[in-house]
């Protein structure tokens, strides 16, 4: 998984953002790491496709001004297109479709787009709408150290799985925050108080519920794909070395943090264990996660499962919902309905879309899009969308370089992809293609064909 999002200079790729009536517009230039090639045949699809970071030397790319004047593709213009993706047997059953011109609303073409279906991971596309609508983007989550009585040491998550075991770098979005820096602080307040020795607990009752939401299997945990949901961690629940995530990401934390107090003479003679820290306790020292911003940003671009399922807790907390698979859901989905986006006929049970019980219509998906490109208050839902042959799992995508902004979404079985292209006649659409009959380990060849549809709607001067 990439530890960071690539940062841009000048202006974003296919930056989209609001103007007017609501039109699509591409930031002037930007500075893009390439070369953009296309990838050998990927392998058998994972729930948690791993980037590949872009490199070589920077290569300009400059794109054109939009024109809300520029004209629309039509359908007919478009059907053969369509005709050919849902007609090869790479895809399996017919996919859903729905394409919309950003400027209007209006459909563009469409198949079966008010069907719910197996999404895979653009479900991220509801969690990042319901955070941009409900969460301060700019606010951190901070990891504290509370002193309760003469000497209960308790470490108390706020909601960072992305800890760093030791020191914190201000750069990185994964480790912006260290254990290694709340230990000092921590032993440097104890010893002001003459304190020496501390038992310690952790305090990671911020989130709760059960290990495994409905659809998911042991597999999700012993592949790698997610760690479990816990509002404390070291580096996303990643074991060092290894493709595997953390089986109890909290308790392994509060490990460390204790050796983290050891080198710096706190004697720990007791714990870590589970407990909750009381109201009264006070703080000695915190430390502060990347904004929830940056982290969003990180999920969306990594297609990140665990990520995602705590910016979902952190819906359901705002939402004063259990912060539990079942209400971060329920919370989503108020979240949407309040964007005046129907979701009626949607079933949700995860944030991350590793649920094989979801189901959402490409409907859904492209109204959603169109809010982020249209309402100013959503712009971030559509900036957090990745570029194609810069950003995480688009990076080796076969799309047209700096000129597709989306979501993909990969289960076995699945193949979706969820975004923004802007046309060859200079026309912003947004996109949903969903198809979840995907043919046993045909998940290359289905991308191929849907990533060929794609180029078709990029290269369209089909008015």
């Amino acid at each position: 998984m990439g530890r960071r999002r690539v940062i841009v200079t000048a202006a974003t790729v296919v930056a989209v953002v609001g103007l007017g009536a609501g039109y699509v517009a591409a930031d002037g230039a930007g500075v893009v790491p390439g070369p953009f090639t296309t990838a050998a045949p990927w392998p058998t699809p994972e729930p948690f496709p791993t980037p590949s970071p872009a490199a070589g030397a920077p290569v300009p790319l400059v794109l054109r001004s939009l024109d809300e004047a520029a004209p629309t593709p039509t359908a007919a213009a478009l059907q053969s297109a369509l005709d050919a993706l849902r007609s090869a047997p790479e895809v399996g059953t017919p996919p859903g479709v729905l394409v919309v011109d950003v400027a209007t609303g209006e459909t563009v073409t469409a198949a079966d787009e008010t069907t719910a279906r197996l999404p895979a991971s653009t479900t991220k596309v509801l969690t990042a709408a319901a955070a941009v609508a409900t969460l301060d983007l700019t606010a951190t989550l901070p990891t504290t150290a509370r002193l309760q009585g003469a000497d209960e040491l308790v470490l108390v998550g706020g909601g960072d799985i992305a800890l760093a075991a030791g020191a914190g770098d201000p750069t990185a979005v994964v480790g912006r925050a260290g254990l290694g820096d709340l230990a000092a602080a921590t032993a440097t307040a104890l010893a002001g108080r003459g304190v020496t020795s501390v038992s310690l607990g952790v305090d990671d009752s911020l989130f709760g519920g059960g290990q495994l939401a409905p659809g998911w299997s042991s597999i999700d945990y012993t592949g790698g794909f997610v760690a479990p949901v816990q509002p404390l961690g070291i580096d996303v629940g990643l074991i060092a070395g290894r493709d595997q995530r953390d089986t109890d990401p909290a308790d392994s934390a509060a490990r460390v943090f204790a050796e983290a107090l050891r080198a710096q003479g706190i004697e720990v003679r007791e714990g870590p264990s589970r407990r909750t820290a009381a109201a009264d306790a006070t703080e000695l020292a915190r430390v502060e996660s990347a904004s929830i911003g940056e982290i969003l940003d990180l999920a969306m671009a990594d297609s990140d499962n665990t990520l995602t399922e705590v910016i979902g807790r952190l819906v359901a907390v705002e939402a004063e919902q259990p912060a539990t698979f079942d209400g971060a859901a329920t919370a989503i989905l108020a979240a949407i309905a309040n964007l005046g986006v129907d979701v009626s006929g949607t079933s949700l049970n995860d944030a991350s879309g590793l649920s094989s019980s979801n189901r959402v219509s490409p409907r859904l998906l492209t109204d959603l899009l169109l809010v982020g490109a249209t309402n100013p208050a959503m712009r971030e839902l559509a900036l957090s969308l990745p570029v194609a042959g810069l950003e995480g799992t688009l990076t080796n995508r076969d799309l047209d370089a700096g000129q597709v902004r989306a979501k993909t979404g990969t289960l076995p079985g699945v193949v979706s992809l969820a975004g923004y292209t802007v046309t060859a006649d200079g026309r912003a659409l947004a996109f949903t293609v969903m198809a979840d009959g995907v043919p046993t380990a045909g998940s290359y060849a289905a991308r191929l064909e849907v990533d060929e549809w794609v180029r078709t709607l990029t290269a369209c001067g089909c008015s």
